[in-house]
């Protein structure tokens, strides 16, 4: 059976419902908890980062915040992905896999230059600090992730 949900003004996202009687899922999630989850996700990614740099403290002032450089690194361009991918979902097809396409490509591009910007100009700078703030906070986004789709 196909349902048709009004999202927003001007948008439509056509919706395929599947009724699974045996895991008791015969109702369609609410539109908007995509963008609710994915918020989520970036609010964990935030919250590791924030106490990751408050906890680096400890260590020192240039270990807190190369962490929080590396961090915004990787959370300033997921972010930005975000943003451009979520406009267009619920439209055409075709669209929405160029628009992801063209935003991970902006992804990897931001983040590329995010890491140049901050290897060139933040002197002194912990580069093993800087890169495990990278990885924890994509580690959290994955974590994240796989949080909404438990449905937690």
């Amino acid at each position: 059976m196909n349902g048709k949900v009004n999202c927003a003004p001007g948008y439509r996202i056509e919706i395929l419902m599947a009724v699974l009687p045996e895991a008791g899922m015969n109702q369609v999630p609410p539109v908007d908890s995509t963008g609710i989850n994915l918020a989520r996700s970036l609010r964990i990614q935030t919250l590791v980062m924030v106490l990751l740099t408050f906890g680096l403290l400890l260590v020192g002032r240039v270990a807190a915040y190369s962490s929080l450089f590396g961090g915004l690194a990787v959370f300033l361009p997921g972010l930005v992905f975000t943003v451009l991918v979520m406009r267009k979902i619920g439209g055409d097809s075709a669209a929405f896999l160029g628009t992801a396409a063209l935003a991970e490509f902006g992804k990897l591009a931001l983040t590329g230059l995010l890491c140049a910007v901050v290897f060139i100009w933040v002197k002194p700078l912990a580069a093993g600090y800087f890169f495990f703030g990278m990885i924890s906070v994509l580690i959290a986004g994955w974590i994240g992730m796989a949080l909404v789709f438990q449905g937690r």
